[in-house]
């Protein structure tokens, strides 16, 4: 990683950059093998305009409050704990995850707010999203099903319908293996590169009273 790499994402927020590392190694110093993914979560501006009336009890449901994001995690964490437990009682063989993540909260040019994520789990237990079109229980739906939930959108039905309020970027996961030296600098490199763009300070709006970056604890 160089400087000038970094610089093409403009200024960056240096206590952001560290906690962005700092999570990374939190995750690795538990899982040796580790699954990093990028997805970005959008709230659904004007709901009513977009997606039906406003006085529809659908629509009304939406929850877009500063918590949404906290209660994300909770839900995809909820998921994530049932599904161990799940393996565990069909005598599957059951990995722990841990779920840490980092978060920042942006506007777009038409100052809709926005969350870029990276979430970081055990590669053991997970070790692909699966594919995007299917309805099954893979962990992009698992992710879906947690930003609808969040949202205050439960039944599975609305998926497809609210689906586009999750989007994974193009080449959205890393694995980091630390067990092989030659593809972990490289992949840590990439990924590391990739998550600055969370820490640069252009589109924060530090001044709206609103929290604008977090991530997990230990």
């Amino acid at each position: 990683m160089n400087s000038n790499q970094l610089a093409s994402y403009g200024p960056l927020n240096n206590h952001y950059q560290s906690r962005i590392e700092e999570t990374i190694q939190y995750a690795l110093s538990e899982y040796p093998r580790t699954l990093a993914i990028r997805v970005d979560l959008r709230l659904p501006d004007q709901v009513g305009s977009l997606y039906g009336s406003s006085d529809d009890p659908l629509i009304a449901s939406i929850r877009t409050d500063s918590a949404v994001i906290s209660r994300f995690f909770a839900s995809l964490n909820a998921q994530i704990s049932a599904d161990v437990q799940r393996k565990i009682v069909e005598g599957k063989r059951a990995y722990p995850c841990t779920l840490r993540y980092v978060w920042v909260r942006e506007k777009n040019k038409q100052h809709k707010d926005h969350y870029h994520v990276v979430l970081l789990l055990n590669k053991d237990a997970y070790h692909t999203l699966g594919s995007y079109q299917s309805s099954g229980p893979n962990l992009a739906n698992r992710i879906r099903k947690a930003w609808l939930s969040a949202l205050g959108l439960y039944p599975d039905t609305e998926v497809g319908f609210f689906g586009s309020l999750v989007h994974f970027p193009e080449n959205p996961y890393y694995i980091l293996n630390v067990n092989d030296p030659a593809q972990f600098n490289e992949t840590y490199r990439n990924l590391i590169f990739r998550t600055s763009y969370l820490a640069k300070k252009e589109t924060k709006h530090y001044d709206d009273g609103n929290r604008w970056f977090g991530c997990s604890r230990r």
